[in-house]
Protein backbone atom coordinates (compact mmCIF):
# COMPACT_ATOMS: atom_id res chain seq x y z
CA UNK A 1 0.00 0.00 0.00
CA UNK A 2 1.05 3.65 -0.44
CA UNK A 3 0.94 5.94 2.57
CA UNK A 4 1.34 9.73 2.50
CA UNK A 5 3.50 11.30 5.20
CA UNK A 6 6.39 10.55 7.49
CA UNK A 7 6.77 11.11 11.21
CA UNK A 8 3.07 11.88 11.72
CA UNK A 9 2.00 8.46 10.40
CA UNK A 10 5.01 6.42 11.53
CA UNK A 11 3.09 4.32 14.11
CA UNK A 12 0.55 3.33 11.45
CA UNK A 13 3.31 2.49 8.94
CA UNK A 14 5.08 0.29 11.49
CA UNK A 15 1.83 -1.49 12.36
CA UNK A 16 1.04 -2.16 8.70
CA UNK A 17 4.53 -3.46 8.00
CA UNK A 18 4.38 -5.61 11.15
CA UNK A 19 1.37 -7.33 9.57
CA UNK A 20 3.55 -8.17 6.53
CA UNK A 21 1.81 -5.67 4.26
CA UNK A 22 4.33 -3.93 1.97
CA UNK A 23 4.32 -0.13 2.25
CA UNK A 24 5.48 2.49 -0.21
CA UNK A 25 5.99 5.90 1.38
CA UNK A 26 4.95 9.16 -0.25
CA UNK A 27 6.58 12.50 0.62
CA UNK A 28 6.49 16.02 -0.76
CA UNK A 29 3.20 17.19 -2.18
CA UNK A 30 0.54 14.89 -0.77
CA UNK A 31 -2.45 14.62 -3.14
CA UNK A 32 -4.88 13.47 -0.45
CA UNK A 33 -3.90 16.52 1.65
CA UNK A 34 -3.85 19.12 -1.13
CA UNK A 35 -6.78 21.11 0.31
CA UNK A 36 -5.25 21.15 3.79
CA UNK A 37 -1.95 22.33 2.30
CA UNK A 38 -3.53 25.11 0.27
CA UNK A 39 -2.95 23.66 -3.19
CA UNK A 40 -0.14 22.22 -5.21
CA UNK A 41 3.31 23.58 -4.45
CA UNK A 42 6.89 22.40 -4.65
CA UNK A 43 8.31 21.12 -1.36
CA UNK A 44 11.83 21.44 -0.05
CA UNK A 45 12.50 25.06 -0.99
CA UNK A 46 12.63 26.12 2.66
CA UNK A 47 15.38 24.64 4.83
CA UNK A 48 12.88 23.37 7.39
CA UNK A 49 11.03 21.48 4.64
CA UNK A 50 14.33 20.21 3.24
CA UNK A 51 15.37 18.78 6.60
CA UNK A 52 11.92 17.34 7.32
CA UNK A 53 11.83 15.55 3.96
CA UNK A 54 15.27 14.01 4.63
CA UNK A 55 14.25 12.94 8.12
CA UNK A 56 10.92 11.52 6.96
CA UNK A 57 12.61 9.55 4.15
CA UNK A 58 15.05 7.99 6.62
CA UNK A 59 12.22 7.21 9.06
CA UNK A 60 10.22 5.50 6.31
CA UNK A 61 13.27 3.53 5.21
CA UNK A 62 14.04 2.48 8.81
CA UNK A 63 10.40 1.47 9.33
CA UNK A 64 10.66 -0.90 6.36
CA UNK A 65 9.08 0.96 3.42
CA UNK A 66 10.14 -0.75 0.19
CA UNK A 67 10.23 2.54 -1.81
CA UNK A 68 9.30 6.20 -1.49
CA UNK A 69 7.43 8.44 -3.93
CA UNK A 70 8.79 12.00 -4.00
CA UNK A 71 6.14 14.27 -5.48
CA UNK A 72 6.93 17.89 -6.36
CA UNK A 73 10.12 17.89 -4.30
CA UNK A 74 12.80 20.31 -5.48
CA UNK A 75 15.24 18.33 -7.66
CA UNK A 76 18.31 19.00 -5.47
CA UNK A 77 16.46 17.73 -2.37
CA UNK A 78 15.06 14.73 -4.28
CA UNK A 79 18.61 13.91 -5.39
CA UNK A 80 19.93 14.23 -1.84
CA UNK A 81 17.19 11.96 -0.51
CA UNK A 82 17.79 9.42 -3.28
CA UNK A 83 21.48 9.33 -2.47
CA UNK A 84 20.98 9.10 1.29
CA UNK A 85 18.61 6.13 1.50
CA UNK A 86 18.90 2.59 0.22
CA UNK A 87 15.31 2.08 -0.94
CA UNK A 88 14.29 3.31 -4.41
CA UNK A 89 12.78 6.76 -4.87
CA UNK A 90 10.11 7.30 -7.49
CA UNK A 91 9.82 10.91 -8.65
CA UNK A 92 6.81 12.77 -9.93
CA UNK A 93 7.84 16.28 -10.88
CA UNK A 94 10.97 15.97 -8.70
CA UNK A 95 13.72 15.92 -11.30
CA UNK A 96 15.68 13.20 -13.02
CA UNK A 97 17.82 12.01 -10.11
CA UNK A 98 15.22 9.76 -8.51
CA UNK A 99 15.55 6.03 -9.13
CA UNK A 100 12.35 5.93 -11.19
CA UNK A 101 9.70 8.25 -12.58
CA UNK A 102 5.91 8.44 -12.59
CA UNK A 103 3.88 10.37 -15.11
CA UNK A 104 0.10 10.36 -14.83
CA UNK A 105 -1.37 9.20 -18.15
CA UNK A 106 -3.96 12.02 -18.46
CA UNK A 107 -1.09 14.53 -18.15
CA UNK A 108 0.98 12.70 -20.78
CA UNK A 109 -1.85 12.64 -23.32
CA UNK A 110 -3.21 16.14 -22.66
CA UNK A 111 -6.69 15.09 -21.58
CA UNK A 112 -7.15 18.00 -19.14
CA UNK A 113 -6.49 21.17 -21.20
CA UNK A 114 -7.37 23.40 -18.25
CA UNK A 115 -4.42 22.14 -16.20
CA UNK A 116 -1.04 20.75 -17.17
CA UNK A 117 1.64 20.55 -14.45
CA UNK A 118 4.71 22.64 -15.23
CA UNK A 119 6.96 19.57 -15.35
CA UNK A 120 4.81 17.82 -18.01
CA UNK A 121 5.25 18.06 -21.77
CA UNK A 122 2.17 16.30 -23.21
CA UNK A 123 2.99 14.07 -26.19
CA UNK A 124 -0.45 14.52 -27.76
CA UNK A 125 -3.49 16.75 -27.22
CA UNK A 126 -6.26 14.19 -26.77
CA UNK A 127 -8.68 16.80 -25.42
CA UNK A 128 -8.57 18.66 -28.76
CA UNK A 129 -8.97 15.38 -30.68
CA UNK A 130 -11.96 14.38 -28.53
CA UNK A 131 -13.55 17.81 -28.96
CA UNK A 132 -13.06 17.58 -32.73
CA UNK A 133 -14.54 14.05 -32.88
CA UNK A 134 -17.60 15.10 -30.85
CA UNK A 135 -18.13 18.17 -33.05
CA UNK A 136 -17.88 16.05 -36.21
CA UNK A 137 -20.36 13.52 -34.84
CA UNK A 138 -22.72 16.29 -33.73
CA UNK A 139 -22.58 17.87 -37.20
CA UNK A 140 -23.26 14.53 -38.87
CA UNK A 141 -26.32 13.91 -36.67
CA UNK A 142 -27.70 17.43 -37.05
CA UNK A 143 -27.28 17.47 -40.84
CA UNK A 144 -29.54 14.45 -41.38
Amino acid sequence: MKAEGGLEILPQIKAIIAEKIPVMGHLGMLPQHVLEEGGYRIKGKKEIEHQRLLEDAKLLEDAGAFAIVLELVTPPVAKEISESISVPTIGIGSGEDCDGQILVTPDLIGIFPWFTPKFVKPKVNCAAEIKSAVAAWKNSVESK
